[in-house]
């Protein structure tokens, strides 16, 4: 199968539902992420909770992903195995980091303590973000030209995709109510558009710099 050029026309239906697909991605995993939060703080921490999550959420965005991006490039379905190993690496590398920054930030004067963490924030989403672009990197590395910027997007975009998802979970509350759902569903629609947005942006331009034709 030869792959699907990508013109000025087709560009635009590429970037649209590679959003719709990300933020579809990122309310589920949101809602994921919710239920075993509010399950933890009923019942204590379960084994294996972080794993099962951080599992769940790699093989939904991955899936979603995939939907996109399967007629563009080789091998597609290396992309899903790729996000799940790099949703798994972003979660445990993820709580390590802040519990670096809480140590950090508890040594902060009060004057910076504000900035001084949203810095963090930003940076933890930036390194998150390059963990899973550098697996799905992995896929695209001998097909697309200029590829490494796929890894570069993934840093910006979950940088600001982070920083979104912490002022939404800071208006969640403990107990699953309709306000709980409704600030999940806003917070993962935000932030899956301004992630689809920024990595959807650096895909279409990746695409039309492709050197070779999937057969």
């Amino acid at each position: 199968m030869t792959r699907r050029k990508v013109n000025q026309w087709s560009s635009l239906g590429l970037w649209e539902r590679w959003i719709f697909a990300t933020s579809i991605a990122e309310i589920i995993g949101l809602a994921i992420v919710g239920v075993v939060s509010i399950i933890i703080s009923h019942f204590g921490y379960i084994q294996g909770a972080f794993t099962l999550v951080g599992t769940l959420e790699g093989s939904i965005l991955g899936f979603a992903q995939w939907l996109v991006i399967r007629r563009h490039i080789h091998h597609s379905t290396r992309w899903i195995i790729a996000t799940v190993i790099g949703g798994l690496f972003a979660w445990f590398t993820g709580l390590t980091v802040s519990n670096v920054m809480a140590i950090v930030y508890a040594g902060v004067s009060d004057a910076n303590k504000i900035l001084t963490f949203f810095k963090g924030l930003v940076l933890l989403g930036a390194f998150l973000g390059t963990i899973l672009g550098f697996c799905q990197w992995l896929v695209i590395k001998n097909q697309i030209r200029f590829s490494m910027w796929w890894i570069v997007a993934n840093a910006v975009a979950w940088s600001a995709g982070i920083f979104i998802g912490y002022l939404g979970a800071g208006m969640v509350e403990e107990d699953f109510t309709l306000r709980t759902a409704l600030v999940t569903v806003a917070t993962g629609t935000t932030m899956g558009a301004v992630i689809g947005g920024i990595t959807g942006i650096v895909l279409v331009f990746l695409l039309k710099s492709s050197k070779k034709q999937v057969r």
